[in-house]
C-alpha cells in the first residue's frame, strides 16, 4: 500500500458545514425492533421485485421474500421473523411520496432464521460463483444509488476494466455511517473489496476517504497494509468529493465523458458498505437485511448511529433517538 502523502482534490465544489461531530465519536448500535416493517418491492434501480410469500405467512429472518422479475432487479429477504400482514400499496422511500408495492411484516420478536448459505472461499472460487451469491443475497449499491451489485459486476464483460475505486469520502452533513463502519469494521471491508477485484478481474484498487476522518483513514491503512496494489487515499473535504465521477477524476485525473460512466475509463465505483456487504454474504452467507444510518440533526436529542433493519419506518427511528 501506498503511503498517504497526497491530498486529491476536485476543482469547484462547496464546504457546506459538516455537522458530524455529534455522531462521529457514537459507535455503532443495533436499533431496536419496530412494531412493523414494510418493504417496498422496488428498493433499487430497475423493475420491482416479485413477492413469493403472501399475507398470513410466517416468515423468518433471511427468507426470499422477492425475486428479481428481470434482467435489473434485486432479490428481497425477510429482515426479521414475523407474519406478513398484508402485500399491497403503501407510501414509498421516495421524494414523490406516491405509494408502491409493499410488503408489511408484524416481527413476532423471536429473531427466528433460516439456514445461510454455506460460505464461499472467494479466491478459490470462479466470478460468476461470487457474481451469483451476491446476486442471491440482494445486494444493491449502498452509497445511494441502489444498483443492483451483481449487475454492475456483470459489467466487466462488456468494459476494459483496470481500477477498483471503494468510495468512503461520505461528502455529506451530518452522515458518519460510512466513517463508523471503516472504524469499526475496516478488515471486512477491505476483504470485500478484495473479493469485489477478484470477481471483476482488475489490478487496482484505490480506497477514498475524506481527510476530515483520520480514525477512518489509520484503521483502513492497518487493514490494508499486507495487500498488494491497495492504496488507501486522502482526499479533500468538498462537496459533492463523493459523487461517483467527482470522485474518479480527483483520484485518476481522468474525465469521464458527457453521457457515460466511469466504467468506460476502467474505473468502477462501489460504496465501502457495499464492500462490507459483499465480505458478509460471500465469508457466511448472509443476505442484505439491515444497513447502518445516521440519525441526527438538531431536533434529535439522542443522536445515533444505528444498524437498522430494512423496512423499518424512519418515525420509528427518530422516536428512538428522541425526536
Amino acid at each position: 500500500m501506498n503511503a498517504m502523502l497526497k491530498l486529491f482534490s476536485i476543482r469547484g465544489g462547496i464546504h457546506p458545514e459538516g455537522r458530524k461531530q455529534r455522531t462521529a465519536s457514537l459507535p455503532i448500535e443495533k436499533a431496536p425492533l419496530p412494531p412493523m416493517l414494510y418493504l417496498p418491492m422496488r428498493q433499487h434501480v430497475g423493475v420491482p421485485s416479485e413477492p413469493v410469500v403472501t399475507a398470513g405467512d410466517h416468515v423468518k429472518a433471511g427468507q426470499l421474500v422477492g425475486i428479481c422479475s428481470k434482467d435489473i432487479s434485486a432479490m428481497m429477504h425477510a429482515p426479521t421473523s414475523g407474519e406478513v400482514v398484508d402485500i399491497g400499496p403503501h407510501v414509498a422511500p421516495h421524494p414523490s411520496g406516491l405509494p408502491g408495492l409493499t410488503l408489511s411484516i408484524r416481527p413476532d420478536g423471536k429473531e427466528e432464521c433460516v439456514p445461510l448459505l454455506p460460505p464461499l472461499d472467494p479466491f478459490l472460487s470462479e466470478a460468476e460463483s461470487i457474481a451469483e451469491r451476491i446476486a442471491a443475497a440482494g445486494i444493491v449499491g449502498m452509497g445511494g444509488a441502489v444498483f443492483p451489485a451483481a449487475e454492475k459486476l456483470e459489467l466487466r464483460s462488456i468494459y476494459d476494466l483496470h481500477t477498483l475505486v471503494i468510495n468512503g469520502a461520505e461528502c455529506e452533513p451530518y452522515l458518519t455511517t460510512d466513517d463508523r463502519l471503516m472504524r469499526e469494521r475496516a478488515e471486512a471491508i477491505i476483504d470485500g473489496a478484495r473479493i469485489i477485484r477478484h470477481t471483476l478481474g482488475v489490478k487496482t484498487i484505490i480506497i477514498a476517504i475524506e481527510a476530515n476522518k483520520p480514525e477512518a483513514l489509520a484503521a483502513m491503512a492497518a487493514a490494508a497494509r499486507d495487500f498488494l496494489n491497495l492504496e488507501i487515499r486522502p482526499v479533500a473535504v468538498r462537496y459533492p468529493m463523493g459523487s461517483e465521477k467527482h470522485l474518479v477524476q480527483a483520484l485518476t485525473g481522468l474525465e469521464t465523458p458527457a453521457g457515460q460512466l466511469p466504467v468506460a475509463l476502467g474505473v468502477l465505483v462501489h460504496n465501502v458498505a457495499t464492500a462490507h456487504a459483499v465480505h458478509e454474504v460471500v465469508r457466511f452467507g448472509k443476505p442484505l437485511t439491515s444497513r447502518i444510518i445516521t440519525v441526527s440533526g438538531g431536533a434529535i436529542r439522542h443522536p445515533a448511529n444505528l444498524e437498522v433493519l430494512i423496512g423499518t419506518p424512519i418515525r420509528h427511528l427518530v422516536e428512538i433517538c428522541g425526536g
